[in-house]
């Protein structure tokens, strides 16, 4: 996710969608109450008359006051709301829906922008554990690329002369010996926890057979026709890049999961809505943990204000707010009832 605009005092943050992985993100930003403003289309009906009457569709710029968040859908999020501003053609407090994608982008307008929702907001554009090396290559040149949820900063570029028909000299040249030395230094540089190998198949075990046990763990191979910094953009949407940062974040769950399981152990962890609550207000949680099924369930049964209120609550007393999305870990915080608070001191 690449912000376009940031502006908290006035509320309103500009944001552009970049990876699928910015929906679920963006499912635990946006809130019933706030606005949004955003490109869409939307039909019309023109005509005075159902023997006239044309429906068209047609693009324009609607703001909308939330009402309804919903990422049933992995790849859209789905913003319900009633029109606040928009053509004259278009009522004000009728109905729309606006469709985020990849590549979608669009302003949001909070009330406020408590401190765990800008840092929620920060892990997505700015999280270093979720930098990632693209190398694009060939036997002839080499361009690297580093992809944070920042943006996209293109590192260096590589050529080599070589012979048009002595494939066997250009396999066994410097370049892939090059490739190779400048992702190891990328990824210590940049801490980097991926990188993605994108070239034609042909290509692919020159680097392949060359990797360090440690780069091979953190490295996927992808097949790409050119090397260009067009491309990059291409890359970004594919499945095996989606799955890289989906590995990444179920490590930091399973560690917080670990973190909580011996927090119980130890009696500094309080769990369910009601106790949470009461740890909450009393300011002793250091760390609130929420699923996504819990938060869906709040939003559901329209008690999402009575936990925004409890999220608030931990936020003033300056702890943090996590949210969890694997599988693997919201199955075992789901049973400790979707919520659970790890706490500063014992409570009675």
């Amino acid at each position: 996710m690449i912000p376009l605009k940031k502006d908290f005092k006035q509320g309103n943050v500009s944001l552009k969608v970049t990876l699928s992985d910015d929906l679920w993100y963006l499912s635990h930003i946006i809130a019933p109450g706030d606005e949004m403003t955003m490109k869409t289309e939307r039909k019309l009906k023109l005509g005075s008359s159902d023997t006239n009457m044309k429906v068209v569709r047609k693009q324009m710029v609607l703001r909308l006051r939330i009402e309804s968040v919903d990422l049933s859908d992995a790849t859209q999020l789905r913003v319900k709301g009633t029109v606040v501003s928009g053509p004259e053609d278009v009522p004000h407090g009728s109905y729309h829906t606006f469709g985020i994608s990849v590549d979608g982008s669009f302003t949001l307008h909070k009330p406020s922008w408590p401190t765990y929702l800008v840092d929620k907001l920060d892990e997505a554009l700015a999280n270093s554990s979720q930098s990632v090396i693209i190398a694009q290559y060939d036997r002839e040149q080499a361009l690297f690329s580093l992809v944070r949820q920042t943006g996209i900063e293109h590192l260096a570029e590589i050529k080599v002369a070589v012979a048009k028909k002595q494939y066997t000299q250009s396999t066994n040249g410097s370049l892939y010996e090059q490739i190779i030395q400048k992702v190891n230094e990328y990824v210590s540089s940049y801490k980097a926890t991926g990188v993605v190998f994108a070239s034609a198949d042909f290509w692919k075990k020159y680097v392949q057979e060359k990797l360090s046990p440690e780069l091979t763990k953190i490295s996927i191979f992808v097949s790409t026709p050119e090397v260009s910094r067009a491309s990059v953009g291409k890359l970004l949407t594919r499945p095996e890049l989606h799955q890289l940062l989906a590995n990444q974040r179920l490590q930091k769950e399973e560690s917080l999961v670990d973190e909580i399981l011996k927090k119980l152990d130890q009696d500094l962890a309080v769990y369910g809505f009601d106790d949470v609550k009461v740890a909450a207000n009393s300011g002793s949680i250091e760390k609130l943990t929420v699923t996504e099924k819990f938060l869906v369930n709040k939003k559901e049964e329209g008690l999402y204000d009575e936990l925004d209120t409890v999220l608030k609550a931990v936020d003033i007393s300056k702890g943090k707010v996590l949210f969890l999305h694997a599988e693997q870990t919201t199955k075992i915080i789901d049973g400790l009832g979707g919520i659970v608070g790890t706490l500063r001191w014992k409570t009675n």
